[in-house]
């Protein structure tokens, strides 16, 4: 960060801290009248429980908060193992101090009444899941969904070839409010690399799916929880970004929902743009007899990301048992770029030719989706939900690349002139009915029923300018359609001993038919299976402040449409990346273990993988020195990870939260026929420092750090990220941050893959974050009162973790 950088920041803090304050005081202590430390200390709203100002007390249970005189508020003191305190509704006093004197927290937790939590912790962590509360992160305003994503605890964000890997597993299915999302992974990154993180409540990594979502997915889930209101009339936030770095960045934001008597209509609408420079570099070096051939390419990119994100819904109480709900939601996620590429050829270290390659690519794709749900509760124990989607998306990807090519002394010899396109349009249409039932406070049961019938159409061409005509390449032009569909059915029960022992248990049969035809080989994938997939969790509850959790699961991956269906996307003449249409399904079998003790979780995983699909796997051929990268299916590949995460809490003023996740993986796979075997270990640090000011001033210092570790056969170089950010929260609930993004600039995907028994190796590096600086404003209008009656679910975004 520069001086100037920093000045600006300090400046603003200090522009926020001339008002005339009044300091509220009091001491946290038990029934014994020892001291509570680190006890929770808050100001919330007396309408609608949102927090105002909020302290944590010290070693001795003192506690002191400035407030502005005349403040209506709650004084709420909470701890882990004691009863939250409410005080009566105050106006706070000219004067100053105001003094609250000593406060009893009660040991022993209500659990038979729901109370608002005012103030969330940035990762929550529960038998099955992480939880990351983006609405309580500083740094995350502004950001991408991606972004974020990015610097979650276990998260790795492939950008060149559109990968999210969880807990070092790929395979990780994307869901927004617990709804699946069936476009291409492809897709699925643009579509995140286009929502804004202002829209954003929380993102929760499952590792242990239960049966009710699909077997699909090695890694498990990623749920984005987006920010919904349930208050009666007319309300909505409002939220915009702006930041520069080498490039510029956007973001827009608004939210409206209204609520009537029987009625409820929500909306939501994003808009995202980004133009910041990126640089790749790639480099390959193929051992010949007598010789050593050498390429490389170094890449200058222009791209621009533009994106609409557009959600309209509607719910309606038929009675009190019944409602019917129905979402539409849309997106247009564009990126383009004109990009320059300089390379060379050298045969024994010595340069023997050098192109220059422009090229610019579009990539567009555009959704839209409709879903009907009925649910109907039978009973406060008994209810069953049904789901109907139609779902399609379409993606146009035209590319030019034009082509000089030069002697070792720079002269000109000739130019080729190449385009390609390709179009993708996608199908799919979705049915679920699900039923639940509890028998007692002990035993509950879910099962249901679903179908998915997905048809796929890719349109690829290749052509060159010929004698003053464009000449299709047919190697590279192709037509395929593909048509697949998966019937499922699921039982899952609960079951809970006692106080201290609880069980869940499931069983999940899938069946698939896949059949893929090309114009050109006719019928290259005609698959049907059938696997059964369980999961078994259990539970022991020690004491109050000590869990112990384990899990077994048996889950599925199955090949992408991308992946399966034939294309080919140029980096340069001799570079390019394939589809896979013999690609297999991979099998995993999970096993992790859980403990809690307070805020600290360790967790113990171990998977074991059949048929690993790995994209994008790096390919040479000797004799025209041509790479290509294109999916496979390795052997086998195990993992063994631990994950500690823990917050420490300084002083008062200073908090952080703390991840550490470290693994063992062992691939066995083939190249050309012959056995390969890599092992790696790995260490992924996350952590987050939080500091409380007065005057609702807080700021955020988030950073990361991950050692060597492996990309499919690629051995990656280690890399490490640093986010800042300061935030000022206003009386009116309006808030503004401001974010310095990849403050170290550091953030580069280095690493390459050494096969020289095969005759080659390669190496580079993808420099896709630049650092960048970001200003937000956000703000919510409209009736804050609660809502009397109980929350309904609606259409899409209901109790249920997928829609199938």
């Amino acid at each position: 960060m520069s001086g100037k950088t920093i000045f600006l920041v300090c400046l603003l803090a200090a522009s926020f801290s001339g008002k005339s304050q009044t300091t509220i005081t009091g001491r946290t202590i038990d029934s014994e009248g020892e001291p509570v430390a680190f006890a929770n200390v808050l100001l919330l709203n007396p309408e609608d429980s949102t927090l105002l100002l909020g302290e944590l007390s010290d070693l001795e249970g003192w506690f002191a908060i400035d407030a502005s005189p005349g403040l209506e508020c709650i004084l709420n003191c909470s701890f882990i193992g004691f009863d939250t305190y409410y005080s009566d509704v105050f106006s706070v006093p000219g004067e100053s101090p105001m003094v609250f004197g000593e406060i009893t927290l009660t040991e022993g937790v209500q659990l038979d009444e729901v109370q608002l939590v005012a103030k969330k912790p940035l990762y929550e962590r529960k038998i099955d899941r992480m939880i990351v509360n983006v609405a309580a992160s500083v740094t995350s305003s502004g950001m991408s969904a991606l972004e974020v994503l990015e610097k979650s605890p276990g998260i790795i964000v492939n950008r060149q070839n559109n990968v999210i890997s969880l807990m070092g597993k790929d395979g990780v299915i994307v869901m927004i409010n617990g709804k699946i999302n069936y476009q291409p992974l492809e897709s699925i990154v643009q579509m995140l690399d286009g929502m804004s993180s202002d829209n954003i409540e929380k993102i929760e990594l499952i590792t242990t799916p239960p049966a009710n979502l699909d077997a699909e997915g090695n890694a498990g889930y990623i749920n984005i929880v987006l920010k919904k209101r349930s208050d009666l009339g007319i309300n909505g936030n409002l939220s915009a970004s702006a930041g520069i770095g080498q490039g510029h960045t956007g973001t827009s934001n608004i939210s409206l929902n209204y609520r009537k008597n029987r009625v409820n209509v929500f909306a939501n609408y994003s808009y995202f743009l980004q133009s910041q420079y990126q640089e790749f570099y790639n480099y390959r070096k193929v051992f010949l007899p007598g010789s050593d051939l050498e390429s490389d390419v170094l890449t200058e990119r222009d791209p621009v990301d533009r994106n609409h994100n557009l959600r309209l819904g509607i719910d309606y109480e038929l009675n009190d048992k019944t409602t019917i709900g129905l979402l539409t939601a849309a997106y247009d996620n564009k990126w383009t770029m004109e990009a320059v590429n300089f390379g060379t050829i050298r045969e024994n270290s010595i340069l023997t030719d050098s192109l220059a390659l422009e090229n610019t690519e579009r990539n567009q794709w555009r959704h839209f989706m409709v879903n009907l749900n009925l649910e109907h509760r039978f009973s406060e124990s008994r209810k069953f939900n049904l789901n109907i989607d139609r779902l399609y998306y379409e993606d146009e990807n035209p590319n030019t690349y034009f082509t000089r090519n030069f002697t070792p002394s720079g002269e000109f010899i000739d130019a080729i002139e190449t385009r390609s396109d390709k179009f993708t349009p996608i199908d799919i249409n979705v049915a679920q009915l699900d039923y639940e039932q509890s028998l007692s406070d002990y035993f509950s049961y879910q099962l249901g029923i679903k179908a998915v019938i997905s048809q796929f159409t890719n349109d690829v061409s290749v052509e060159e300018f010929q004698d003053n005509t464009w000449k299709s390449l047919e190697q590279f032009t192709n037509e395929s359609e593909l048509e697949e569909k998966i019937y499922a059915a699921y039982f899952s029960a609960d079951y809970k001993l006692d106080e201290k022992h609880s069980f869940k248990f499931g069983m999940r049969y899938e069946f698939t038919d896949s059949e893929l035809i090309t114009d050109k080989q006719g019928v290259v994938v005609d698959r049907e299976f059938g696997q059964v997939f369980p999961s078994l969790y259990y539970s022991y509850r020690i004491d109050e402040r000590q869990n112990l959790g384990l899990s077994y699961n048996r889950r599925i991956t199955r090949p992408t449409f991308n992946d399966m269906a034939p294309f080919a996307i140029f980096l340069d003449p001799n570079t390019y990346f394939f589809g896979n249409a013999a690609l297999q399904p991979a099998i995993s079998s999970n096993y992790k273990a859980d403990y809690s003790y307070k805020g600290y979780n360790l967790s113990v995983q171990y998977s074991v993988e059949d048929s690993t699909i790995a994209r994008f796997q790096d390919f040479v051929d000797l004799e025209t020195n041509e790479q290509s990268f294109r999916p496979v299916n390795f052997s086998q590949t195990k993992l063994l990870t631990a994950s500690l995460s823990f917050p420490v809490y300084l002083t008062r003023h200073w908090e952080m939260q703390n991840n550490f996740i470290g693994s063992y993986t062992q691939i066995n796979s083939f190249y050309e026929s012959e056995a390969i075997s890599i092992d790696n270990y790995n260490l992924n640090i996350n952590s987050t420092q939080n500091f409380l000011f007065t005057n609702g001033i807080t700021a955020e210092i988030s950073g990361f750090y991950i050692s060597p570790g492996l990309w499919g056969r690629a051995k990656l170089e280690p890399i490490y990220g640093l986010n800042l950010g300061v935030q000022k929260k206003f009386d009116s609930g309006a808030s503004l941050r401001i974010n310095l993004r990849d403050a170290l600039n550091s953030i580069v995907w280095k690493g390459g893959t050494d096969l020289r028994d095969q005759g080659f190796l390669t190496d580079g590096y993808f420099d896709f974050s630049v650092r960048t600086l970001i200003l937000s404003f956000s703000t919510s209008f409209g009736n804050k009162k609660l809502k009397a009656s109980r929350e309904r679910s609606t259409g899409s975004d209901d109790v249920q973790q997928r829609v199938n």
